[in-house]
This record gives C-alpha cells, structure tokens and sequence, in this order.
C-alpha cells in the first residue's frame, strides 16, 4: 500500500515538473519561430486566409445593429456549459469580430456565463460525476482536499494551470457548496490571463508571426509553467508536512 501511494506520488510529481518544463520549452520555441518568421510571411494560401478575414470584418461592420453579434457569442457560451466547444477558439473568435476592449469585456461576461451554468450544475446535483470524474487527476484532488474548501487561492491556480477542465472544477465547487461570489471572483481572476491573451490574439490574427500575436501566448505559457512550478512545490511541502505529523505521532 505504502509502495502504491509513493508511485502514486512520484508519477503527480514527474507530471507536473514535465508539464511545467513543457511550457517553459514551447515558450522558447515560439519566441525563436516569431523571430524567424517576422521577417518573412508565408504568401499563397495565407492570403487568401487574410481575405476571408476582411470580408468577415466588413460583413460586422456593415451590420446595423452589432448587438445581435454579442449575443449570438453569449449564446455560444451558454452552449458551452454544456458541450465540449474549445474555450480558446471562443475568445479569439471574439477577438477577431470585435476590438480588444471589447472583446475582452465580451469574452469575460461570457465566461461568467459559463461558471455560473456549471456551478449550480454542480450545486444541484452535489456535484454529480464530476467528483468521481476527479480522482483521475491526483494533484487537482490534492489541492482541493488540502485547501480548496477555504483557500481562493487554489481556485485562482486550478484556472491558469491549462491541464485542468475548467467544467469539472466548477460542478464540483458547487456540488461543495462553495460561496458563489468567491467562486466568481477567484475564477474570473484565474481565466483573465487566458481572456486577455486569445483575446488579443484574434485581434491578431491576420498577422500570427508578430510579437503582436504571439508575445500574448509566450505570456500564457511562462505563467502557466510558473503556476504549474508553484503547485508543485506547495504539494511537496504539504507532503512533507503530513509526515512530520505522521511521524510525531508514531
């Protein structure tokens, strides 16, 4: 048993270290691809990309009334409280309609959508398959058994580490009856780097080899391997405060 839980263990901890050393290498990577595209476009098939995306953006301007395009994107967002519809491709989509502000305040709002949907899911169902969904993620149950219940900080963390399902979180804070506005507000917080990012990152996106677009994912990806880092080190101090504990006690 003890040999199980040490596997256990030490497979959490080369996951997270990976993941975080995985992001910090892409990081690099798109940063020596920027570089060396920046000065060089790739033509053909990119243009005609390029073209689609203007008459897209002249069909949004030419509409009279813009407001029917904001809540054909709420409407999306409701849908994803309930489907598995790429978060990222939502907000830069948003990006690419409207201008940065806008899209942002657009893509949190739309978020907030979102939480809300999947934490009364949850909170009606006390959870439902969500809990039992959880235990295939060890360091995210360990954090939430730890100080989940009490801490905004962990919730914060669980929506900037990118491996973690952002609807599995939510129903099971609901089905723990968490506070819904420190639910809002913790996970708002965590999601805004993401919202700025594919935010900008749409506005973009006509030209992809900039820092314009692609310092916004450099970002994502160093901050997110940094939290990774964190959550890491806090699950190993927590560890080694259990067995002190245990060990007092023998």
């Amino acid at each position: 048993m003890v040999n199980l839980m040490e596997k256990k263990h030490l497979n959490r901890k080369t996951v997270l270290n990976v993941t975080s050393i995985g992001m910090f290498v892409a990081a690099i990577v798109i940063a020596v691809i920027t570089f060396v595209m920046s000065t060089k476009v790739a033509e053909g098939g990119w243009a005609e990309f390029l073209h689609t995306l203007d008459r897209l953006q002249d069909f949004i301007i030419s509409l009279e009334n813009r407001y029917l395009i904001v809540i054909a994107i709420l409407g999306v967002y409701v849908l994803r409280g309930f489907l598995p519809i790429p978060f990222p491709f939502i907000l830069m989509m948003t990006g690419v309609m409207f201008e940065p502000v806008n899209a942002i305040i657009i893509n949190t709002v739309g978020t907030s959508i979102v939480l809300l949907i999947t934490y009364y899911w949850g909170k009606l169902t006390n959870g439902g398959v969500a809990i039992k969904k959880l235990e295939k993620y060890d360091n995210v149950r360990e954090m939430m058994n730890h100080h989940g219940k009490t801490k905004l900080g962990v919730l914060v963390a669980l929506r900037i580490i990118p491996s973690v399902p952002m609807n599995l979180v939510s129903k099971t804070y609901g089905g723990m009856k968490f506070p819904i506005d420190g639910f809002l507000v913790a996970s708002l917080l965590g999601f805004f780097p993401k919202i700025w990012v594919y935010s900008v990152m749409g506005g973009n996106i006509a030209q992809p080899f900039t820092w314009h677009f692609m310092g916004p994912i450099i970002f994502l990806l160093v901050l997110s391997g940094f939290m990774t880092l964190i959550v890491n080190i806090s699950l190993e101090q927590r560890k080694g405060e259990n067995n002190n504990v245990k060990d007092s006690d023998a």
